[in-house]
Formats: C-alpha cells, sequence, structure tokens
C-alpha cells in the first residue's frame, strides 16, 4: 500500500467554523493547484485529516464527497483516499473554483474571456480541420433557424465558442472555455432578451466563421475581439 502524503509537507490548516467542508475542499484543490498533492499522492487518514482541521470526521468526509463528485479524489475501500484526476485538470480546477465564486464580477469574467477566445478563433483558423469547419457553419444555422423560429438560441451560441475550442485541440484551452460558458450563461440568457441583440451575435458568429473559412488567423482574432467588445457594450450599457 503506498505510504499516505505526510501532512506537514502538505501545511494542512485548521479549518474556521463556517462551511467547514468548503475550507477542507479549498485547501486541498489549492494544494493541487500548486502541485503539492499530485494524481496517485494518497491523502492522510481521515482520523488524522480531522485533527489537522480541528473538525469532526463528519466534516472530512463531506469534503472527501464533494471532491469524489468532481472527480479529484478517489476513496478506495481498506486502502485510503486518493487524488485521481489527470494532470491538466489539475492545473484548471482552482480556476474553475475562482471563477464559480466571482460570478458576480462580470466584467471581470468578460475581460478573461477576451485575452483567451480571440487567439482561439485564431487558432481555428490556422488548424480546424474543413469537417470542423463545417460543424461551426452548421452550429450557425441552427443558432438562425432557433432565431428566426423566436426560441433564445442560447445552445447553438454556446456550443459555437465550444467548437472553436475543440479545433484547437488543448484540453486546458478547452476546459477554461467551458468554464467561461459555464460562469457567463445567466448574463448570456439576459443579453439575448430581444431578437436584434440575437441577429447582431449571430452576424458576428458568421464574421468569425468566414475568417476560419478564409483561413485569415488575424481577421479571426479580430472578428471575435469585436464581438466580445459589442457584447460587453450590451451588457454593461457602456
Amino acid at each position: 500500500m503506498k505510504k499516505s502524503t505526510q501532512a506537514s509537507v502538505l501545511n494542512l490548516k485548521a479549518a474556521r467554523r463556517n462551511r467547514l467542508y468548503e475550507e477542507i475542499v479549498a485547501q486541498i484543490q489549492n494544494l493541487i493547484g500548486s502541485g503539492n498533492l499530485k494524481s496517485g499522492d494518497q491523502l492522510p487518514p481521515e482520523r488524522e485529516l480531522a485533527e489537522i482541521f480541528k473538525v469532526s470526521r463528519n466534516s472530512v468526509r463531506e469534503a472527501i464527497r464533494a471532491l469524489e463528485e468532481k472527480s479529484i479524489l478517489q476513496s478506495r475501500p481498506g486502502d485510503g483516499t486518493y487524488v485521481v484526476i489527470p494532470e491538466e485538470k489539475s492545473l484548471i480546477e482552482p480556476l474553475a473554483d475562482a471563477i464559480q465564486k466571482q460570478k458576480d464580477k462580470l466584467q471581470e469574467i468578460f475581460q478573461f474571456r477576451r485575452l483567451i477566445e480571440p487567439q482561439i478563433s485564431y487558432l481555428a483558423a490556422e488548424n480546424a480541420t474543413d469537417d470542423e469547419v463545417a460543424k461551426f457553419r452548421e452550429i450557425l444555422e441552427e443558432q438562425k433557424r432557433q432565431i428566426r423560429a423566436g426560441e433564445n438560441a442560447i445552445e447553438p451560441d454556446v456550443q459555437f465558442h465550444l467548437s472553436l475550442a475543440r479545433s484547437v485541440k488543448n484540453s486546458l484551452l478547452m476546459r477554461v472555455v467551458e468554464i467561461l460558458n459555464d460562469a457567463l450563461r445567466e448574463s448570456r440568457a439576459e443579453y439575448v432578451q430581444s431578437k436584434t441583440r440575437q441577429e447582431l451575435s449571430l452576424s458576428a458568429h458568421f464574421k468569425v466563421l468566414e475568417a476560419i473559412e478564409k483561413r485569415d488567423p488575424q481577421l479571426a482574432w479580430k472578428e471575435m475581439n469585436e464581438h466580445l467588445i459589442n457584447t460587453e457594450r450590451v451588457v454593461f450599457g457602456h
């Protein structure tokens, strides 16, 4: 049986009294994000964790369950609890939690998005296969159909951005875009309340697509950047 990682090495601290299990979850995720805990490492025993965090074993169990649901930990009966996430996910999950906690700071999330998605469009123009480009157009045709039918067309909107990221074939970028889109679902629903705004979004998407079809990375970057800037103006009223 693999020896568990020593608590002194991990520098775990007592949890504060509010939302105990969430604090334990946050500390473990931070250790994974910093590289102090890696996939395959075994956590100290439950009793020892309870003593370190100065909480009940029930709080420790609740934290472990929460991390198991995120596919970050795995409890093995008779053996112990292990970190099981792939390396790329260990880098991104702390970011996912940070963004989810900052959902009320939409402007910061939009700024972060503008650092990521224009570059993804640039790379898509360089790397997307012909089949992937055809899929982009198929998604936008579905977005157009839903708008004309009076639907909110949120799902094809999201799928367009995700498909661009997928075509880059970079799992880290893909996960970041998933996180951003999850965080922005509510604002997107508010943004598409008017048909005029939906049509503007669709038009911007087609401009990005046309640049990708021309295999013009710089134009794809420009069109996506302008789309995101215009979306920010609508959402924030400036």
